[in-house]
């Protein structure tokens, strides 16, 4: 390996994974490896922005199952962007199994206020479905293209059982409630609509222990820390180039 050590390694995307993937290889001695990112700024989906006098993240917003496990946990720990009780054996124990102890705040479309009583049997029907969600190779007599697919057809099956006596304002109500718990979980799983997500990889998901956590200091320093900027970088009509040094993944010019 060590005559390799001068080879060119080209690596396509400055998000997190690249950057990671670049200190990787600066870290085990190869000297000469290149980004290629098609926008303007290095981060991809980490990117923090101003509102005011607020921070706001437009991308990543926390940590999901922050444990040892979890490599985006250690490295945000090893540079001292989170908080101590983040840090904590027990918050690091906990199993919330997908959905932490949130105090959550529904309102309909009129800005009326509902306790969580009301929508309590949409969130369970939902929460039983995803944590259910079959293998598609195991029901050929009953196929799913996607999880939305097999979300939306058992929401229709089991609520014209379950939710028979109720009127039909209440129904409403509570399927609006699983489509809000449908959008809700596009932003988890990273999608745009969940129609796009394959039923056998969904359900071989697994979750990390740990209390999710934020970043009291907004999440772009994760990225930061790991590809400081310096002189900038090389543009041109493909995108951009980021350039690495051994001391420390600095974006300079190329």
């Amino acid at each position: 390996m060590a005559e390799n050590m001068d080879a060119k390694i080209v690596i396509i995307g400055c998000g997190i994974a690249g950057i990671a993937a670049a200190q990787r290889l600066i870290e085990s001695g190869f000297t000469n490896v290149r980004i290629l990112e098609a926008t303007g700024r290095s981060g991809g989906r980490i990117k923090s922005s101003r509102l005011g006098n607020a921070v706001i993240e437009i991308g990543a917003a926390f940590i999901h199952g922050p444990s040892e496990k979890n490599p985006v946990f250690c490295l945000a720990r090893d540079y001292d962007l989170l908080d101590l009780k983040a840090l904590t054996p027990e918050n690091q124990a906990v199993d919330v199994d997908e959905y932490p102890p949130l105090v959550p705040n529904w309102f309909t479309s009129s800005g009326q206020k509902m306790s969580p009583e009301t929508v309590e049997p949409a969130l369970e029907l939902f929460h039983e479905l995803v944590g259910n969600t079959p293998q598609s190779k195991t029901h050929k007599k009953r196929s799913w293209p996607s999880v939305g697919d097999f979300i939306k057809s058992e929401v229709r099956r089991r609520t014209a059982k379950r939710w028979k006596n109720k009127d039909k304002a209440s129904r409403r109500l509570l399927l609006g409630a699983i489509s809000t718990m449908m959008k809700e979980e596009c932003c988890s799983s990273a999608t745009h609509s969940m129609e796009e997500l394959d039923l056998v990889g969904f359900s071989m998901y697994q979750s990390i222990k740990g209390v999710d956590c934020t970043f009291p200091r907004f999440a772009f320093p994760v990225h930061m820390h790991t590809c400081e900027t310096s002189k900038g970088c090389h543009q041109s009509e493909g995108g951009t180039v980021f350039g690495f040094t051994l001391q420390s993944l600095l974006i300079q010019d190329v």
